[in-house]
């Protein structure tokens, strides 16, 4: 009987990739136009035919206006219209998988079975569709993959990369139009699992694109505005033909980068302007946008209970992770050396025949290693945005491949069968110089991980003792003797003051924290905690609507009610009498990011509205200030009434600003010293709080032009403009001043702390530092007090250099600790939390004067702050009782250092903490919230 000849399809979202091929023979990739890359896009003609691939590209080029270039994306729309037309979403994504079908019958060999890949946060609706599209390309029934299986399948088989029982792999998939994480597992019967998986549907190499035209555009348009104007507003067909063959250009600029130092850059219809890109010019747009999936990665990893050593790889798949960048940034943000197959694109289709046609395996004895706990931030889970119905089609008459066979969207799969080649394809680059390390670049088996860059090499260090110190209290705990094990060897200071782990609780005579109310939760992964002025609220999902409880400081419950929102994730934020509630990717909101606002009082609801790419700035009363960071044309500082929603006023940016992580809005902050003031300032994270005021003034940056206006808080109005040349990532504004970095075109070559007045923006001082030091964080941290993280990337020392503000003078400077990573701080009434934020927390934190004397955490520096508010913090710890460790909490006074007893949260790291006063809410991994009440701090 002849084997079974499989075809596996990976609809991407730019391109698609199929494998064919039959059991125990080598795969290979259909080719479509000579190339394994099948371009998405679909294009509708004016007779009514649909084409996909190269064909569909050149024909958009006359009429851009038929022509869908990325269907993927338009999964959870019942029409995509084209042209004149609208199509139902199922049938254009069948354009591109019966183009497949036809390639496949070509080549010779008839697929009997085919598997089509899928996002691992599609939901049933999603995988209908595509279902259904696939019956309509004439595949028949398909067996449907998550995409993280298919690539931990190709890590495993064409890598050779060994995934043990228990072992983990995590998959960073950065492709055209989305980004995808997964953390998946290796069970003990052999089958890969999705421990955990996040991702960004907002952010892609099309996103890196936009960046790259909107940064060629400012250099466009000082030369021909007219010209920039066509491409960035087109209005007739030629104008679009143009933008789309401008937007072909950066692409391929882009792409060339990953192989040299600098690209040229055509404009279409132009003579040559000696437009290039360079490669630092790639990093430094392209980096914030990598930050955030590698941000997404660790929260990923962090969320499925994983330490990073201890995944058995990291594998990039999709296009756009053959950026040097990616590896690079992976590397130093994770400790671990990324594999990065020869062609990022192919590794899930490759994976998906592997596992489709694996035989079965003899089950070795189980992994009995135990896992490390975390020690680092939680994160809560994203899930996918709702999905509308599918439409309903009658399949078209087509000749099926084989028989038909039944879909297999949750059966388990077979282990896999013997390693298959590595598809042939280009190489990827070697890492940017200095980097560092090579990341794997692979043309057989996975090598062994090159080295750590030295902050991580320190953290590995610190991991390691921490181990130590719990196999010396386990060795305690079992009565074993110490000596007969070092000899005389006691642990000395090492364990002296460390009954953290299992001891003592090193609490302050006096204090005490207490249990005040216990709740569970029935959607742990959308529910959300937070306290303020003696009122605690718990949020939770219960039969798709949004059920809310407030209690007391005692625990007793104020007011029980439920709203009209069903997210994935919740944040909440108590102001005054309201509570504001993000609902992200609510359900009944047609997946959108929703506000909602309650009157804290009564849980009477206000109000909700879209709430989508709008950063909180001030609180003026029941009025909040955002900076809304819309796309490139509609950046503007608003002004909304919190009681209806509603705007007070708008006042719009410039056009043209991509902006990621760039802050191009302040409201002026001055020290809370308990006078009043105009507003409040919103914490960071939800939960850590600076000993803030607002005033009456904003300033608008126009960072690219290096000028700001000065307005009023109350009704937008300009106060004064002028000059002021700082960099949108690193500025403040703070006493009187705006005070950052100066920008590049003001400073080129050195980094500068400036201050400028904000009565007429005259500069006031500037501090130089030395030649390569970076300031990477600029933020108040005292009365009169500017404080700026630098770094000296060369000797790769890293210091907080506090700054006078009346004076511009260095008033103090303070060495970070030898594993910091992001430098952070948070100011109290009394002192600075200061230690290393990569997250929502502070790790490694110490409590700094406002000398910059260390006064508490020295040289043992509290292993991490969830949450600072006033002058107490809650503090996490590792627990241990002689069998188990659990995650433990503390409330520390600041001013003091005096502190409560622990309370064990449980053995899942919790999702969230928040402190107002002697009340502490906590979100516990384990599904329950809980309501902690200090007392007998000072």
């Amino acid at each position: 009987m002849n084997a079974p000849v499989w075809l596996a399809v990976d609809l991407g979202t730019t391109h698609t990739v199929a494998v064919i091929g039959r059991g125990g023979q080598e795969p290979r990739s259909l080719l479509f136009d000579g190339s394994p890359l099948l371009a998405s896009g679909v294009y509708l003609d004016a007779d009514g035919a649909l084409h996909t691939g190269r064909d569909a590209q050149r024909l958009a080029a006359a009429d851009p206006g038929r022509f869908e270039p990325h269907p993927k994306r338009r999964i959870d729309d019942g029409t995509v219209l084209l042209g004149d037309r609208e199509l139902p979403v199922e049938e254009v994504l069948a354009t591109g998988l019966r183009r497949v079908a036809e390639e496949a019958a070509a080549s010779g060999m008839r697929p009997t079975d085919i598997v089509l890949t899928y996002p691992a946060d599609w939901g049933p609706v999603r995988r209908a569709r595509l279902e259904a599209a696939a019956e309509l390309a004439g595949m028949g029934r398909v067996r449907l993959l998550p995409e993280p299986i298919a690539a931990a399948a190709y890590c495993a088989e064409v890598l050779g990369q060994e995934i043990p029982r228990g072992g983990t792999v995590a998959i960073f998939d950065f492709g055209g139009g989305t980004f995808d994480v997964a953390v998946v597992r290796r069970d003990d019967q052999g089958r890969l699992r999705t421990l955990a998986f996040g991702g960004l549907d907002d952010l892609g190499g099309l996103d890196i694109d936009m960046a790259l035209a909107s940064h060629l555009g400012r250099v466009v348009a000082g030369r021909d505005p007219a010209l920039w104007k066509r491409l960035s507003e087109p209005e007739t067909t030629a104008d679009l033909r143009d933008r789309l063959a401008f937007w072909g250009e950066v692409r391929a600029a882009k792409e060339m980068l990953s192989r040299t130092s600098t690209a040229p850059v055509g404009l279409p219809g132009h003579n040559p302007m000696g437009l290039h890109l360079t490669r630092d010019e790639l990093t430094s747009l392209a980096d914030p946008l990598v930050a955030r999936a590698v941000d997404e990665t660790r929260r990923t990893v962090e969320r499925a209970g994983v330490e990073p050593a201890s995944l058995a790889a990291l594998l990039l798949v999709g296009g756009s992770s053959r950026m040097p960048l990616v590896a690079t940034r992976l590397h130093a943000r994770l400790g671990v050396t990324p594999s990065v197959p020869e062609q990022p694109e192919l590794p899930v289709a490759f994976g998906a025949l592997q596992h489709a046609t694996a035989e079965p395996e003899t089950a070795p004895p189980p992994a009995t290693t135990p896992m490390t706990p975390l020690t680092y931030a939680p994160y809560p889970v994203q899930s996918p945005a709702g999905s509308l119905p599918p439409q309903q089609h009658a399949p078209q008459p087509s000749p099926q491949f084989g028989p038909s066979q039944p879909p297999h969207t949750s059966q388990p799969s077979p282990p896999y069968g013997p390693s298959q080649p590595t598809p042939a394809g280009p190489y990827p680059p070697p890492a940017a110089p200095g980097t560092g390390f090579q990341p794997n670049v692979h043309t057989g088996p996975l090598p062994g991980s090159g080295p750590a860059p030295k902050r991580w090499i320190a953290l590995s260090v610190v991991s390691s003792i921490a181990m130590a110190i719990v196999i010396l209290i386990v060795v305690a705990v079992n009565s074993i003797q110490l000596d007969s094990l070092f000899g005389d060897f006691s642990g000395g200071d090492l364990v002296e003051g460390l009954s953290d782990l299992g001891g003592g609780d090193g609490a302050t005579d006096g204090t005490d924290l207490q249990v005040v109310k216990e709740q569970a939760l029935t959607t742990p992964g959308a529910a959300a905690v937070a306290a303020g002025d003696g009122v605690a609220v718990i949020t939770d999902v219960v039969d798709g609507k949004l059920l809310a409880n407030a209690y007391d400081a005692a625990g007793t419950a104020l007011w029980t009610n439920e709203y009209e929102l069903e997210p994935t994730e919740t944040f909440l934020t108590i102001t005054g009498n309201l509570l504001l509630i993000d609902a992200m990717g609510s359900a009944v909101d047609e997946g959108q990011n929703m506000r909602a606002a309650v009157a804290l009082d009564t849980g009477e609801f206000l109000w909700k509205q879209p709430w989508i790419d709008r950063n909180d700035l001030a609180f003026y009363g029941t009025d909040v200030l955002v900076e809304q960071r819309t796309g490139i044309y509609d950046n503007a500082v608003v002004r909304i009434d919190l009681t209806t929603g509603e705007e007070v006023w708008k006042k719009g940016g410039p056009d043209g600003l991509f902006l990621i992580d760039e802050y191009r809005i302040r409201a002026e902050t001055v020290w809370n010293d308990g006078g009043e003031y105009a507003g409040a300032v919103p914490p960071n994270s939800y939960a850590l709080y600076d000993n803030l005021a607002v005033a009456n003034r904003v300033v608008d940056l126009e960072p690219y032009e290096g000028t700001a206006v000065v307005r009023d808080a109350a009704d937008g109005g300009s106060i004064t403009s002028g000059d002021l040349p700082l960099d949108s990532h690193q500025w403040t504004a703070f006493d009187g001043l705006a005070v950052g970095k100066l920008s590049e075109a003001a400073s080129p070559g050195r980094a500068v702390l400036a201050g400028f007045a904000l009565d007429g923006l005259a500069e006031a001082w500037r501090v130089e530092f030395a030649a390569g030091d970076a300031i990477v964080n600029v933020k108040p941290c005292g009365q009169h007090l500017v404080c700026a993280a630098v770094e000296n990337s060369s000797a790769e020392t890293y210091q907080t250099v506090a700054v006078d503000t009346q004076s511009g003078t260095a008033a103090w400077e303070l060495d970070s600790i030898d594993w910091a990573v992001e430098e952070q701080w948070y100011t109290s009434p009394t002192g600075i939390v200061h230690g290393d934020q990569t997250f929502d927390t502070v790790s490694a934190a110490r409590v700094v004067d406002f000398d910059g004397t260390v006064v508490q955490g020295g040289e043992e520096p509290y292993s991490s702050v969830l949450a600072v508010r006033g002058g107490r913090a809650v503090v996490e710890q590792v627990g241990y009782d002689g069998t188990n460790t659990a995650w433990e909490v503390y409330v520390l006074d600041l001013a003091t250092g005096d502190r409560t007893p622990v309370h064990n949260t449980g053995v899942e790291l919790y999702e969230h903490v928040a402190i107002s006063g002697d009340l502490v809410a906590v979100h516990a991994g384990d599904g329950r919230a809980l309501l902690l009440a200090a007392s007998g701090l000072g």
